[in-house]
């Protein structure tokens, strides 16, 4: 401790001070500086200011030390906080492995890109589409490759809320983009590195800030941002953070377009990924998207302003196309079965005594194609389909066969004999006519090198092999198709499958990006290499379009039927059939989120199998799961039950199981009607960002659904759960079964009991619900049986200035596509009118389909006085709706509602 020193020298001579005047006088420099406490200060802040940075700098940012030099451009910052670091190349290496334009963490080993990204495109004038663009480096990340020396971009403007972006390379092709003069949208495209930036009125809704954009052989990466805030998207609401996605049709995928929804306060935007090579996206923890593709086209996004979510499914769907010709009956129960020693006729019987409700049946097992027409396996095959359909048809139902691409292998037959001599001769067996390899030799996929026939493994172990759709002529599926009496067709395993085992060892030469999640996608799939003879293009760039071209194919030839498909490309022509799901309250949660998702990208018609469809099942631990999967496959656009190796039909349950999941069944039918109405104008099932856009405190919910405009479910999706949650979104809404008026404000949360057989349900104050009490056998049986019953729940609006309450709901029921019956209600009466001319449906005796009169009538929201039960009123009346036919002379038909 330095002592205390006074100015007086009377003091500086006492006995207890140990240094004398005279030595104070000799002080060092350095010690005035110690003692000096402004400076001390000064000495400090340099320390603080100068040494800190550097050492943190060396400690956390640390980066490659052989910087290069500035080329008149950015030099980029390696100055990055690492949860917001791109990966350079792989990103994890060794120093030596990373690009020297990239820093380097040696706490980490990892190599990523400085900020602005050194690997860019030059833009040397004001853009244009003919303008090329040359990289700024020689060289990517990715195997040090060359980078592609002439790229360019493309902008169309294809409506005034859908923008295109194209980079390409112009080597290979020209674009030219359209223009429009009336747009919701503008773009600036940033120089002398390229920059792109769409603005609209929420903000900015694209920006590839200065970020990577890398093209070089068979790897092309891009990144940018969408938003700051929340995205939703690939099976998940919402889009987590630090997650990889890949676009490669496969085992478990997601089944719907690569399409994310992101948010700007209240107001929306997508953007959709239109690669079909393998794709991988990094959702990064900064909120940049990073695009990697395995491609040698280029990278193509649409970019749809919104700002509400109904605006972008409506402009992509414009872009993918859409499936109108929807049957009644495909709203219906549809079952498949490949449970050994399950015969069809068992199963018809059972299901007949149990009052099992379902309208298809796959038959007795799905098909697969054969080589040899003429072998006696195929042959017994062709007649097991042939009879299941009758034994389907006989009951009353409709035959929708299950159909995969692939097609059993047979090594061509000799026949040894023998001479007088005792000679051994061979003769190889005619097969004209049987044998279609011969004739389409040229259509199978092949090794690379050898150019053998490749063959794969099914899922019975089968050997198979896989013909290309696309280029094969119309007259080969006449040749594997053999059967004629079916109502549909369920394409299934069309990515297609393979679960032989891969040989990968080779991506490393010929591929210079290459993940575990790709190896992940491609484990299931055909050889990625695989070739024809006249086209040598990898197969792996035509994957992601098999599924679709052999949908196509079928299209073709079945004309009007309809068609299920386990993997389409940018195609909402035909509904969507989901497979090789597991048994889980996960997958259940995950099923109910990606058929929300799946329909508001577009894809309407969507079926998820019920209790999963894998062999992973156990019934006797796993009963209470399948029974809420079946309440929660009540709300599914489309239903069906798949079995593999263990049941889940409602046989399989006891008791009050049983009596549960038929009521189930029977509920799903007895709402049809609303389904049928409903699809006719958007998706069934729904998230609450895309049904409340601007209720902000619901966009992030994920365990509860709007069905459709009117109703909304909340499950509970998890074992043994006594409660459930449930978010108020805007305006008034009722429990659907006892009218009970639920209490709070916008966003409040709502606590409800709940039990095994409860599916909590509510319903839109100002709302109809059209649908039929008592269920039939069949979907179509239901329809034109069961009489009609109404819910309406009444939105009841006081004036504070005059203290009269205005009650009223609205309603309506599509019957044609010339005819729908409108209803209209107040707190009095209820008044029905029809919206065309079509009465045929209803009223003609040898063209009816539709019950033509209502039986029941429940009222919520009445003034108490006027309930006949607890929290509503109920009516059993008749009203005959042809009462409405212009020659009766009514208009309309009013119905009292207090009388």
């Amino acid at each position: 401790m330095l002592p205390y020193i006074s100015d007086s020298r009377e003091e500086l001579v006492d006995s207890d001070v140990l240094y004398s005047y005279e030595k104070l006088n000799n002080i060092k420099w350095y010690d005035r500086i110690l003692l000096n406490r402004p400076l001390k200060v000064i000495l400090v802040f340099l320390l603080i200011g100068i040494a800190a940075p550097v050492l943190l700098y060396h400690f956390y940012f640390f980066t490659a030390l052989n910087l290069p030099p500035s080329d008149g451009f950015s030099i980029g910052s390696c100055l990055i906080p690492r949860e917001t670091r791109l990966a350079c190349g792989v990103g994890q290496m060794t120093s030596e492995e990373c690009h020297p334009q990239c820093c380097y963490d040696r706490n980490l080993n990892m190599c990523f890109h400085r900020i602005p990204s050194r690997f860019s495109y030059i833009l040397d004038q004001q853009w244009s589409e003919d303008i090329v663009l040359h990289p700024r480096i020689a060289t990517v990340p990715f195997s040090n490759q060359n980078s592609v020396r002439q790229l360019r971009l493309s902008i169309s403007e294809e409506s005034a809320t859908h923008m295109v972006l194209t980079f390409y390379n112009s080597q290979n092709m020209s674009i030219s983009g359209k223009r429009i003069v009336d747009k919701e949208y503008s773009y600036e495209v940033g120089s002398p590195e390229i920059n792109v930036v769409v603005n609209a009125s929420q903000g900015t809704i694209f920006d590839t800030a200065r970020g990577p954009l890398i093209a070089s052989e068979n790897i092309w990466e891009i990144a940018f941002k969408l938003t700051n805030e929340t995205m939703y998207g690939f099976g998940e609401i919402p889009l987590r953070k630090n997650t990889t996605k890949v676009i490669y049709s496969h085992y478990g995928d997601m089944s719907s377009i690569p399409l994310i929804f992101a948010k700007i306060n209240t107001s929306f935007h997508g953007l959709l990924i239109d690669v079909s090579e393998p794709t991988e996206i990094l959702i990064h923890p900064g909120n940049q998207i990073v695009v990697r593709s395995i491609t040698n086209f280029g990278l193509k996004f649409h970019l749809f302003v919104g700002p509400e979510p109904k605006r972008i499914m409506e402009d992509v769907m414009k872009m993918i196309g859409h499936y109108k010709q929807l049957e009644y009956w495909m709203l219906g129960i549809h079952v498949c079965s490949e449970v050994p020693d399950l015969d069809l006729d068992s199963f018809i019987y059972d299901a007949t005594s149990n009052q099992m409700p379902f309208d298809s049946h796959c038959g007795h097992r799905p098909i697969v194609f054969n080589s040899d027409q003429c072998k006696t396996s195929n042959i017994s095959n062709i007649d097991a389909v042939n009879s299941g359909a009758n034994i389907v048809k006989e009951a009353g139902k409709r035959f929708v066969p299950h159909v995969s691409p692939y097609i059993r292998h047979f090594e061509e037959e000799i026949n040894e004999t023998m001479t007088e001599d005792g000679n051994a001769t061979t003769k190889r067996i005619d097969k004209e006519g049987c044998e279609i390899i011969p004739t389409y030799e040229e259509f199978m996929y092949r090794r690379p090198n050898t150019l053998e026939i490749y063959k794969g493994e099914e899922n019975n172990g089968t050997e198979v092999i896989y013909p290309s759709y696309k280029d094969a002529p119309d007259e080969f599926l006449n040749d594997l198709w053999a059967y004629d009496k079916f109502d549909g067709l369920v394409l299934q395993n069309n990515w297609p499958l393979d679960k032989s085992d891969k040989l990968i060892n080779e991506t490393a030469t010929y591929l210079p990006y290459f993940s575990e999640h790709l190896e992940n996608a491609f484990a299931k799939t055909p050889q990625w290499n695989l070739t024809l003879i006249n086209d040598s293009e990898l197969y792996l760039f035509k994957h992601n379009t098999y599924g679709n071209d052999f949908a196509q194919a079928f299209a073709k030839k079945v004309n009007t039927a309809p068609i299920w498909s386990s993997s389409l490309w940018m195609n909402g022509g035909m509904a969507i059939n989901r497979q090789n799901i597991d048994a889980s309250w996960t997958n259940l949660h995950r099923e109910l989120i990606a058929a929300a998702l799946g329909g508001i990208s577009g894809h309407w018609q969507w079926s998820s199998p019920v209790c999963g469809d894998t062999e992973n099942f156990n019934q006797t631990t796993q009963s209470s799961l399948c029974i809420k999967w079946y309440l929660a496959a009540t709300y599914f656009p489309m239903m069906k039950i798949h079995s593999k190796e263990f049941m889940r039909y409602p046989s399989a349950f006891n008791g009050t199981q049983r009596s549960i999941i038929i009521g189930a069944l029977n509920r799903r039918l007895g709402f049809l009607p609303y389904f049928y109405t409903t699809l006719q104008e958007g998706p069934l099932l729904r998230p609450m960002f895309y049904q409340f856009p601007s209720s902000e405190a619901l966009h992030d919910i994920n365990t509860q659904f709007s069905v459709g405009d009117n109703l909304l479910i909340a499950p509970n999706l998890t074992p043994v759960q006594s409660h459930v949650h449930m978010w108020l979104p805007p305006g008034i809404w009722y429990e659907l079964w006892s009218g009970l008026k639920l209490e709070g404000d916008e966003g409040d949360p709502v606590t409800m009991m709940t039990a095994e057989a409860d599916f909590l349900t509510f319903i839109r104050g100002g709302s109809i619900l059209i649908y039929q009490k008592e269920a039939e056998q069949t979907a179509e049986n239901t329809q034109y049986l069961t009489p009609f019953s109404l819910i309406i729940a009444l939105e009841c609006i006081t004036n504070n200035e005059t203290t009269t309450t205005l009650c009223q709901a609205s309603g309506k029921q599509f019957i044609s596509k010339n005819m729908t019956l409108i209803f209209v209600a107040n707190d009095t009466n209820l008044t029905i009118t029809a919206d065309g001319n079509d009465f045929d449906p209803i009223c003609d005796m040898g063209s009816q389909i539709w019950a033509d009169n209502i039986r029941n009538i429940n009222i919520y929201g009445l003034d108490e006085d006027f309930n006949n039960y607890d929290n509503h009123r109920q009516i059993n009346t008749f009203v005959d709706l042809c009462q409405l036919v212009e020659e009766f002379g009514h208009e309309e038909i009013v119905i009292n509602l207090l009388s």
